[in-house]
């Protein structure tokens, strides 16, 4: 090989922290806008808000993004990356965990990541909804995985019988609207008081959801 075609660790490594360097540079955009929209909401957000906050010339915003639209929708894109990662179906395999262990687990790893985000949950729940046809998909598919996640639990409960027989659909649909009304208020609530203990709202979800109101013996409707 010619001394030309030769490799120059000089010029790789100017090109390695070049790119390391943009790669930086638009994580502390992400993270700005982040905060801002947090903040002020997407609607009251600027693209000069988002630019001051990550102390940055205007130029340098659209090298990586073209619109605030686009900061925004890759912002709720990783937040539901995020929530999808935790909410997978029960495994009721041959020595798997009991799935009411299993259910705790994946109702308090998705309280940990909301809490852990809040201020993405706050944008999603308070700001993003009705924003346009195209979000609203987005937002329907997410719940519908989350849906159908439940509906399975729901159906494997009962195969193996330790859930009794349901309307499935409308079931799995109640069981979805309370985490989300708890979600709505751990998240975008300035003061939840109890709430933010996890445990117990880990242990309070899945008692409401699988064993009701009524004393152990009383939890027939009555006639």
């Amino acid at each position: 090989m010619s001394s030309s075609q030769s490799p120059n660790p000089k010029i790789d490594g100017r090109v390695r922290r070049a790119q390391q360097k943009r790669r930086e540079r638009r994580a502390q955009v992400l993270e700005a806008a982040r905060r801002i929209f947090a903040q002020k909401g997407y609607h009251a957000t600027s693209i000069t808000d988002i630019i001051d906050a990550a102390g940055i010339a205007r130029g340098t915003f659209y090298l990586y993004f073209d619109t605030k639209r686009a900061i925004f929708d890759e912002l709720l894109d990783l937040f539901f990356q995020l929530l999808t990662r935790e909410v997978r179906p029960v495994d009721v395999a041959p020595g798997a965990r009991p799935p009411v262990e299993q259910l705790a687990g994946i109702v308090r790893h998705v309280l940990d990541t909301l809490f852990a985000n809040r201020d993405l949950a706050r944008i999603l729940l308070r700001e993003a909804v009705g924003l346009d046809a195209e979000f609203d998909r987005k937002l329907a598919e997410f719940y519908g995985r989350v849906l159908a996640v439940i509906q399975h639990a729901l159906a494997t409960g009962h195969r193996i019988g330790l859930v009794r027989r349901c309307n499935i659909a409308v079931t799995s649909t109640c069981i979805l609207g309370s985490v989300k009304e708890i979600v709505y208020h751990l998240a975008v609530e300035a003061d939840v008081g109890d709430l933010f203990d996890l445990d117990a709202v880990t242990r309070e979800v899945l008692d409401f959801n699988l064993y009701g109101l009524f004393l152990p013996g009383d939890r027939k409707l009555p006639a």
